[in-house]
């Protein structure tokens, strides 16, 4: 379960420093499962990255699922 956590910190940073080159110099590994416009370009490269193997796929739903309800929360 570590490595898998591991894992899916690295792919929140990866994708962190992905849109911090498109210019949003703000978003960090916190707001951007929670900031509306942050949590839309996060969900979109994550499906974007579904199909790889199905060990991603977990962890990628699993953040997908984790957007949605911290999105419902904040509404």
């Amino acid at each position: 379960m570590e490595a898998k956590l591991s894992a899916k910190e690295h792919l929140i940073k990866q994708i962190v420093n992905r849109l911090r080159k498109f210019g949003f110099v703000h978003v960090n590994e916190e707001n951007i499962r929670t900031d509306e416009v942050y949590s839309l370009y996060f969900s979109k490269i994550l499906v974007e990255m579904l199909g790889e193997n199905t060990e991603s796929d977990q962890m990628i739903n699993e953040l997908l699922k984790s957007i949605k309800l911290n999105l419902k929360i904040i509404e």
